[in-house]
């Protein structure tokens, strides 16, 4: 593999075009994090550069990053500070492809559990209900009318990588409702205004679980196509919850559920 120069200013070309990707780039974007970029390339993603700072090295496994067939680029600790996003940088960080996000391509197992996040705003909230959705099991992700970047930074960093590991799909409501039903899942759609808590609900099924917007919720269409609506009971005296922790609440209770069910299938019989 060969090593670069080492770059040292800030105003280098290449370093302006990777500042560039903390918007949405043409075709790529920036992972940042020795985790993130470990769960990159372990899932090969389309690894277009490596960028590493050893100055800035938080720990000791960072050489173990290189791969052959990626370029590498070195960078002092001032360069890779004026790409990063991030109060501390660790040094590490990598410019990749964005993968095709076409619903269509989506595969499914038996049963599913599906997690639709429809028109959720803000980037750290989405890398959150990846994450979410990653633990509890979910075969897949869809983010519906998506009013932020799948890819954006600060998404890819709320995932702490899990968006390398959970299959993912672009799609409007529409669209997403026609595949839903055209693959027989039953719409559960999360709103407070529901009058049965998700536990008292068959989670157990192919199931896809719909989250919505922060500010105004799911939007009718679901509600229309919905056949089932739960919510999450607060006793306390908050009245709503943060979009990612509604997701993650009710994915969890489906994974509970699911998980109590194939104990009980082994079972032996009396």
């Amino acid at each position: 593999m060969e090593r670069r120069n080492l770059i040292t200013s800030s105003s280098n070309p290449r370093l302006k075009n990777i500042r560039r990707l903390r918007r949405r780039g043409d075709g790529a974007f920036l992972v940042e994090g020795f985790r993130q970029v470990s769960c990159a390339l372990e899932s090969r993603a389309q690894i277009r550069q490596l960028l590493l700072a050893p100055e800035l090295w938080l720990g000791t496994r960072e050489a173990e990053l290189q791969r052959g067939g990626v370029e590498v680029l070195e960078l002092s600790a001032r360069a890779f500070e004026s790409i990063s996003s991030h109060v501390r940088p660790d040094g590490v960080a990598a410019v990749v492809d964005r993968p095709p996000t076409g619903i269509g391509r989506l595969r499914l197992p038996a049963e599913p559990l599906v997690l639709v996040a429809e028109a959720v705003e803000r980037p750290g909230n989405l890398g959150t209900i990846v994450r979410s959705a990653c633990a509890a099991g979910a075969d897949a992700l869809v983010v519906a009318d998506g009013r932020t970047d799948l890819f954006h930074p600060e998404t890819v960093r709320g995932s702490v990588g899990t968006l390398f590991r959970l299959a993912l799909a672009e799609s409007t409501t529409a669209e997403t409702i026609a595949w839903l039903k055209a693959h027989d899942l039953r719409i559960v759609v999360a709103t407070p205004d529901a009058d049965r808590p998700c536990w008292d609900v068959d989670l157990g099924g192919p199931e896809a679980i719909v989250v919505g917007n922060e500010r105004h919720g799911v939007a009718a269409a679901w509600l229309d196509a919905a056949d089932e609506t739960v919510s999450v009971p607060m006793p306390g005296p908050a009245d709503s919850l943060n979009v990612a922790v509604a997701a993650g609440v009710v994915l969890f209770e489906a994974a509970r559920q699911r998980l109590l069910a194939h104990t009980e299938s082994l079972q032996p019989s009396a």
